[in-house]
């Protein structure tokens, strides 16, 4: 756990993730929980996504990477949340100092569910084809560190859930915190440089990806990962921009420079302006089968709804950045809205 960027760029990393998965894959296969994929999608679900590949090469078998994302997903969006509220609590130490709220971790731990079988099935690929150099060999540094953490924190969510620490006056936190200390000297050693050749992974598909959707002219599914990927750099500069601000104890959103936003915004709004055009082309929306037939009409409503939704809330985080406001809520509701639109994206694939 490295507490300085911690707290900032992991939803850069399942964001970028998720915009790769858009255009990998073919349809059928299994979701994280090994159950049949169809209909929704969602960032990590590549089996429902059917990409050009399909089209002209036949299926591809996209399992080693889709485990990999799935162990990214939940070190990103499970271990590292929980590890932030315990240490924004307890020393980060051998020795097992309480510098806040202890009661505080309850609500972040006490239902966590070890994933471990995320842990077995990523190593289990690592020796298979196609070859990730970079991921690999960070995934092969990082071993089953994760799964060693994922134990202590499930020990501590059982000692939490009912409320043992008030019972024994910390005694059994003291052990806990030994255990978690050691399951971290390997995993918080790697974790970051396997997040970051995973993410580096991901992004290097995306220009790939627009440019066979619009060698195939599929200008609504285009039009839409332009919008995606642009609202994601968007984000990604701020996170980049707060996380360089943030060198102590206490957390800070600084003002941000617009140098490198204020072209991105505009993308932004041509991404959109083309997008909305594409989906009031009837021969665009015949080229996606979900805008046909009897729920034709009720899907591109939402869709465009989820488009607008996204427009309205990067605008919303473009005004509150540029009058110098408080924008942690907009940058969260961008964030929200960027999910949701690559969610209705796996959708209509």
């Amino acid at each position: 756990m490295n507490q300085k960027k911690l707290w900032t760029g992991m939803i850069c990393l399942a964001l970028s993730a998720a915009l790769l998965l858009t255009g990998c894959g073919g349809k059928g296969g299994s979701d994280k929980s090994g159950n049949d994929a169809s209909g929704g999608g969602s960032k990590s679900d590549v089996s429902s996504s059917a990409s050009s590949a399909d089209k002209s090469d036949g299926p591809v078998d996209y399992s080693k990477y889709n485990s990999y994302l799935d162990l990214a997903e939940e070190i990103s969006g499970e271990i590292e949340p929980i590890l932030e509220v315990y240490f924004s609590n307890v020393s980060f130490d051998p020795s097992f100092t309480v510098t806040g709220d202890y009661a505080a971790i309850k609500e972040a731990v006490e239902f966590y569910t070890p994933n471990t079988y995320l842990v077995e099935k990523a190593l289990d690929y690592l020796d298979e084809e196609p070859a990730y150099p970079e991921a690999d060999a960070a995934l092969r540094d990082l071993g089953d560190s994760p799964v060693k953490v994922m134990e202590a924190l499930n020990h501590l969510g059982s000692y939490m859930r009912f409320d043992e620490f008030e019972e024994d006056n910390l005694a059994k936190a003291r052990e806990i915190h030994a255990e978690l200390w050691s399951a971290l000297q390997v995993y918080d050693a790697n974790y970051e440089a396997f997040l970051a050749a995973f993410d580096i992974l991901a992004s290097q598909g995306e220009e790939e990806n627009l440019n066979q959707l619009l060698e195939e002219e599929e200008m609504i599914l285009y039009h839409s990962l332009c919008l995606i990927q642009t609202s994601e750099d968007i984000l990604g500069d701020v996170w980049s921009q707060i996380d360089a601000a943030n060198t102590g104890e206490e957390t800070v959103l600084p003002e941000i420079d617009m140098t490198n936003l204020s072209p991105l915004f505009d993308s932004l709004q041509t991404s959109h302006d083309s997008l909305t055009e594409a989906l009031g082309n009837e021969s665009e929306r015949e080229k996606v089968e979900i805008f046909t037939g009897r729920v034709g009409d009720s899907a591109l409503e939402l869709y465009t709804n989820k488009a607008n939704s996204l427009y309205s809330y990067m605008g919303a985080l473009a005004e509150a950045l540029m009058a110098g406001t408080d924008y942690a809520e907009a940058l969260l509701n961008a964030s929200d809205a960027i999910s949701s639109m690559i969610d209705s994206y796996n959708n209509i694939l």
